[in-house]
């Protein structure tokens, strides 16, 4: 199967997180980043609010940070719990970037130079 992306995906470095707004109950490290956008996971939380009232994500790490980027969910489902003991449940989100600014592209892309290992594995998910 090709990949329609129209740029590299990365692994993010240990400490990459992302955080949906405007409440952030939404946050997990970053799975892989890209131009176009990113995948992380989070931790399930009973009272997180069922439909979703976020608008903008943030991306940092150790001494690096992104805000208010905005965004449109791409997909967003419940992934295996490693540990058949827990109750935790986990969720993967992925999401497109849209309407950049050409500072926050240019933050990004930084970002992506400095801030990832090598590109992300397309066949793994």
């Amino acid at each position: 199967m090709a990949d329609r992306r129209a740029h590299r995906r990365y692994r993010a470095g240990d400490g990459a997180y992302a955080a949906l707004s405007p409440d952030s109950s939404k946050v997990g490290p970053i799975v892989d980043i890209s131009m176009d956008g990113l995948c992380f996971r989070y931790i399930v939380h009973a009272d997180q609010p069922k439909e979703p009232v976020e608008t903008h994500i943030y991306v940092g790490d150790n001494g690096f940070y992104l805000e208010k980027m905005p965004y449109e969910t791409v997909e967003d489902v419940e992934i295996d719990n490693p540990s058949s003991l827990s109750t935790i449940i986990m969720r993967q989100r992925r999401v497109r970037f849209v309407g950049l600014s050409t500072n926050q592209k240019a933050q990004l892309k930084y970002f992506i130079a400095h801030r990832t290992s090598e590109q992300a594995d397309l066949r793994v998910r």
